[in-house]
């Protein structure tokens, strides 16, 4: 009876990290289509963040 347990608890502990490996492929590919896009536009200026952080408070 045990062995049966252990069983299905392995498959439902393979279906739920093939659910997150697929999960995190799919986020993978969505962030990748958005840095071609963004680098298409001309790539994201740090300059003001830059400023922020160097420049002392006023």
């Amino acid at each position: 009876m045990m062995g049966v347990v252990q069983f299905i608890r392995g498959l439902i502990l393979l279906a739920v990290f093939l659910g997150a490996a697929g999960t995190l492929v799919e986020a993978t590919g969505i962030v990748g289509r958005e840095a071609a896009k963004a680098h298409q536009r001309g790539g994201i200026s740090f300059r003001w963040l830059n400023q922020q952080l160097v420049e002392p408070r006023r």
